[in-house]
């Protein structure tokens, strides 16, 4: 957890970057300070653009590995599907 403290209790050389949005103020990382770009924060946003990518591509890459078992499954009973239904002849419905 982040600790809370004032403007006024800030070290001289610290700066915050706030932004105020329609929730309210928030810290922002700028991907520009004093000329010089920081390219991390340009392309990702920051350290919280960098977590929703990596959740959003773990997501993703699970969704990949279901949808391709799902195929896999359907190839199978595609193929013959009489072997795949043998146990349905065997033990018939009363």
């Amino acid at each position: 957890m982040k600790n809370i403290i004032e403007a006024g209790e800030l070290p001289c050389d610290e700066k915050v970057y706030l932004k105020k949005d329609w929730l309210g103020w928030r810290t922002v990382e700028p991907y520009s300070i004093d000329g010089k770009t920081n390219y991390f924060n340009l392309l990702l946003g920051g350290r919280r653009g960098l977590f929703t990518l990596v959740i959003t591509l773990a997501v993703l890459a699970l969704l990949y590995m279901g949808v391709n078992e799902l195929i896999g499954f359907y190839k199978i009973i595609a193929e013959n599907p009489c072997d795949f239904c043998k146990d349905c002849f065997v033990n018939p419905l009363h």
